[in-house]
């Protein structure tokens, strides 16, 4: 991969010596090359005469001697613990590893603590080391030799005292770097050479070859980071990991020295040094103070050159620490690079146009998602205003959710990049975030588009409702895609929207009344007062079949289709068991069902995509069913359908109270059996007792649905008061007959139902379970001029007069005399009626003086009225003469002076008996009574001493009468007790007036229950003045 972008996104600054500004630290003038570590927040250096100098920031520097002898070649400072391993020579070029502990001063001398010194075992000759490596937690060394030999050593190193040296490789190619790569469990170390890059598995002792071609010495390090060995070769930079060679970045040129600083990879590369100088491995070759050396600093996760710069005297050493670059010369001079911040880089990026790198930069740098959509953004904008509309709604997406979705769609409402718009609020509905106006937008393009295919996957594939529903059936109604307006509402069981569209829009009125029938009663309740008008006018039959189920209460819930396996997706809110109806108010419970066939889809085309079906059994739904007044109004213009809607449901909700009212079949509400007679039925009505009829009818029935209750009752009055307006209407014209003609095939039509309906509504008046309201009931038959019902009526409510009445108005001789004989005995105030009836005029009264005369005989044989009455009643017109009732007057006088001369005589035999007993009682008062009795009138022995004689004239030997009856004659003492139990039941009963009017209510002759009592009270009163006295 070539890095064509460059950049200078580092600051240089030279480094001053703090005591003097104006020159630089003379710590970097006697160092050796190369020979430089960091970490934990210092620099570690070592020079020739083997110190080892550790710089903190403020460069103050603490020394000591490393080695006595020799030079410190290789110098690794540990990230996890404070440990500095160096390797040096001692005397005859012996290579040594030392561990110092940093963290523990040396109490001796000046510097750390040795706390590990470790020869490195060679056989032969000794060679200098060229590569270290180590392990953090120090359990492995891994040292290489010029010669092409690596000596694992392994153990304990900062415990044991002996540790384990192994060669794991050797060949005749120097060694120009080691990496180890951690693992769980052991370890791997990459082994680069001149030659090779191989791969060796502590664990399992193998080797393995990455790479037939090696790296020059200090062109080999592994990244800390990834774990990843790279190598600079003239033409690349290469990776490399356990798996092989991974990515390569071209850089053309020689490379002295490659190392890592963040993702940054650090190259030095002098421009003009021979390839065998770059390559050797005389410890003691040095680079000539004049010669040019180019560094390079490459980003490698955004594949570009952050900065390049060329040092005249050439580099000694690179040390990455706090935060920046430090560049040692040749010379001493120390430059210290600084990264500039993230907002910088970004301005160089934005102002060159590069937006795609710095996205990646804001990304590798952890920036929030709004920064990022920001940058993304105006990359976005860099397109559109290029004319890559394209490009720049690929950008534009990538903002959903960040950025304003108005700010995009005004861009794209030119009709010419309807369809870069069309992608963006796809997307912005997959995110979720569309709201109405966008729903309308997207569907406003598809149409225009024409993109029926499109508009198919918009909906037919969203599974999670991302768009608002309502608009998008909405914008398909108005764009008339009704097909998919339908599909939507039924998808998503959106009932009212899916009625809407199928009645308002498509017609489709049986598919609307099969989809209210499987919604169940709560939905088809709903819709049914919001509907039922219209589906009435078109489709009257099955609308009011589906209103007798609701309104019975056998209306089943049935399932919600799901689509079939692979094609449209099941409604999110599908219910089909009665738990889903357990938290409905009037939810009572429910029974297992077959299951009932759905209808069809609602668009044939449709149905290629997704075809609905019920979900296996499903469960009846017992529920409290709605009141049918509910609906009554929506059969304005349909009575005979109301007739048959009522007459059902009142048949299914009260079987035992409608048994007598028949329903038509719904083809022909009005067709039915035709009666023999209406007046066998009216007949049937009078041939009950009249005290059976009261003003409520009884009220223990109860419908199928449990007991009565007052809100039941209220409903079945309601339904029996329309069911008998229905009925006293007059029968509809067929649309067909003329308004004006009445042909006899019509004529004979409204005959037959006039007749089927009166019957029916005898059959309603006759209903005891209802308590409907009578005096509305005989205002309906008044208006209808339903003489039988009328009738009926007054009966029950005892209006007798009434009767009368009507049938004298109607001037029904007949009846008015039925009328008589039949409620005469029960309201004699007919009878003056009646005769003023028959006296009203001479031509009545000559077609009906033998009724009258027959009335009169009635009336003196049961001496209903008075004379004084029966006179009164026919001199109210000067029609009737005195010859007419000359034969009833005198019997009737006679028969008056009759019964005067026996009263009088009956009279005359009281007041002698009083007068009698008058005397009596005051002789008793007054005169001595001597007794003379010789016998004794309970033995009838002669009397003797001693003796008891009472004021009755009785006389008793003592020994024959009782202890009780010492007071009283036990011969008249049944009687008079008799007479003082009467006496006391008279006066306990004299303020009883409840049963007074009971008894007067009850009896024949009121006068005789007055004259009675007042006799009785008067005895009271008589009691009353005796206990007084």
């Amino acid at each position: 991969m070539a890095l064509q972008r460059q950049f200078n996104f580092f600051d240089k600054a030279e480094v001053k010596d703090p005591e003097d500004s104006s020159k630089s630290p003379e710590i970097f003038k006697s160092i050796e090359t190369n020979v430089a570590t960091s970490g934990r927040g210092h620099m570690v250096v070592a020079d020739r005469s083997g110190l080892v100098h550790i710089i903190e920031k403020g460069l103050q520097v603490e020394s000591f001697l490393a080695y006595d002898s020799g030079r410190v070649t290789h110098i690794k400072q540990l990230r996890q613990r404070n440990i500095l391993v160096t390797v040096g020579e001692e005397d005859n070029e012996v290579q040594v590893i030392k561990l110092w502990d940093l963290d523990k001063p040396n109490r001796n001398k000046p510097g750390p603590t040795l706390e590990r010194s470790i020869r490195v075992q060679q056989s032969g000759n000794a060679f200098p080391v060229s590569a270290l490596a180590v392990l953090e937690n120090l359990s492995q060394i891994a040292v290489g030799l010029a010669n092409g030999t690596v000596v694992l050593i392994s153990g304990d190193l900062m415990r044991e005292r002996t540790t384990a040296q192994k060669i794991v490789h050797q060949n005749d190619e120097p060694i120009t770097g080691l990496g180890f790569k951690e693992q769980q469990r052991g370890a791997f170390l990459y082994i680069a050479t001149t030659a090779k890059v191989l791969l060796y598995n502590t664990v399992y002792k193998s080797t393995q070859t990455l790479d037939e071609q090696g790296g020059a010495l200090g062109c080999a390090v592994l990244n800390d980071n990834t774990q990843e060995l790279a190598i600079a070769r003239d033409e690349a930079i290469y990776f490399y990991s356990p798996d092989g060679r991974g990515p390569a970045y071209a850089f053309d040129g020689a490379k002295t020295f490659i190392s890592f600083y963040k993702s940054y990879l650090v190259l030095v590369s002098p421009p003009a040094i021979p390839s065998h100088a770059s390559r050797t491995f005389d410890v003691n070759a040095t680079i000539s103070a004049n010669d040019t050396t180019k560094l390079t600093i490459i980003d490698t996760v955004n594949k570009f050159t952050a900065y390049s710069a060329t040092f005249a005297q050439g580099i000694r050493s690179v040390i990455c620490e706090w935060g920046s670059i430090y560049i040692i010369e040749n010379g001493g001079r120390v430059y210290r690079l600084d990264e500039m911040d993230t907002s910088t880089k970004l301005d160089v990026l934005f102002k060159k146009n590069m937006y795609l790198l710095a996205i990646n930069l804001a990304h590798n740098q952890k920036y929030d998602d709004a920064s990022i959509s920001d940058i993304i953004k105006k990359y976005g904008d860099h397109l559109y205003n290029k004319g890559d509309y394209d490009g720049a709604m690929g950008q534009y997406v990538r903002t959903i959710g960040r950025l304003e979705p108005s700010y995009v769609i005004r861009k794209f409402l030119d009709a010419q990049r309807i369809y870069n718009l069309t992608s963006y609020l796809q997307e912005l509905h997959s995110s979720g975030l569309a709201n109405a106006d966008h729903t309308t937008l997207l569907l406003n393009c598809y149409t225009k588009l024409k993109d029926v295919k499109r508009l198919d996957e918009f909906i037919k594939t969203d599974t999670d409702l991302t768009f608002d529903l309502e608009t998008a059936i909405q914008v398909c109604r108005q764009a008339g895609y009704h097909e998919h307006a339908v599909y939507l509402a039924e998808k998503f069981e959106e009932h009212d929207l899916y009625l809407t569209v199928q009645i308002d829009d498509v017609k489709q009125y049986d598919k609307a009344l099969a989809y209210m029938r499987r919604l169940g009663p709560i939905e088809a309740d709903k819709n049914l007062q919001k509907y039922g008008k219209v589906l009435l006018t078109h489709l009257p039959e099955q609308t009011t079949q589906l209103l007798v189920d609701l309104c019975s209460g056998t209306l089943t819930k049935r399932p919600s289709p799901s689509p079939t396996p692979g094609n449209a997706s099941p409604a999110p809110h599908a219910v089909g068991t009665p738990q889903a109806f357990s938290m409905l108010p009037f939810a009572m419970g429910g029974s297992s069902t077959p299951p009932v066939t759905s209808s069809a889809a609602a668009s044939p085309k449709l149905n290629q995509h997704a075809t609905f079906s019920p979900k296996g059994r499903h469960h009846d739904i017992k529920y409290a069913p709605p009141s049918p007044r509910t609906f009554m109004s929506l059969f304005v213009d349909l009575p005979s359908y109301l007739i048959t809607f009522l007459e059902k449901v009142s048949a299914n909700r009260w079987p035992v109270a409608s048994s007598g009212a028949t329903g038509a079949s719904l083809k022909s509400p009005t067709a039915g059996a035709r009666p023999n007679s209406v007046s066998s039925n009216i007949s049937n009505a009078y041939g009950r007792k009249l005290g059976d009829f009261n003003d409520k009818a009884s009220t223990s029935g109860g419908s199928k649905f449990g007991p009565t209750t007052d809100q039941d009752m209220e409903e079945r009055k309601a339904v029996w008061n329309t069911l008998l307006e229905l009925y006293l209407a007059d029968p509809p014209r067929t649309e067909s007959e003329p308004k004006g003609s009445m042909k006899v095939a019509e004529m004979n039509r409204r005959s037959k139902e006039r007749l089927i309906k009166k019957e029916k509504c005898l059959k309603l008046l006759n209903d005891t379970e209802v308590p409907y309201d009578t005096n509305h009931a005989l205002v309906l038959c008044h208006m209808a001029g339903f003489d039988e019902g009328i009738v009926f009526l007054y009966e029950r409510m005892k209006m007798y007069t009434d009767i009368l009445r009507l049938w004298i108005g109607r001037d029904e001789t007949a009846k008015v005399n039925e009328c008589l004989l039949k409620y005469g005995p029960l309201e004699p105030s007919l009878y003056p009626l009646t005769l003023s009836y028959f006296s009203s005029s001479p031509e009545r009264l000559s077609s009906a003086t033998p009724e009258l005369l027959k009335v009169l005989d009635h009336i003196d044989h049961q001496d209903l009225l008075p004379p004084l009455q029966v006179v009164q009643a026919l001199s109210q017109t000067s029609v009737a003469t005195i010859g007419m009732i000359k034969n009833y007057i005198g019997r009737r006088i006679e028969a008056e002076r009759k019964e005067r001369i026996e009263d009088q005589k009956q009279i005359q035999s009281y007041r002698q008996e009083s007068e009698k007993k008058r005397r009596e009682i005051d002789d008793l008062k007054s005169t001595a009574r001597i007794f003379q009795v010789t016998k004794c009138s309970a033995c009838g022995g002669s009397l003797d001493l001693p003796s008891v004689h009472f004021l009755c004239r009785h006389s008793y030997h003592q020994r024959c009468l009782s202890d009780a009856a010492d007071r009283e004659c036990p011969k008249c003492m049944v009687e008079q007790r008799t007479v003082a139990d009467i006496r006391r039941m008279q006066e306990a009963n004299a303020e009883r007036h409840d049963l007074f009017l009971s008894e007067l209510e009850d009896a024949d002759d009121g006068f005789e229950v007055v004259a009675k009592y007042f006799g009785n009270n008067t005895m009271a009163f008589a009691r009353l003045i005796d206990s007084s006295n």
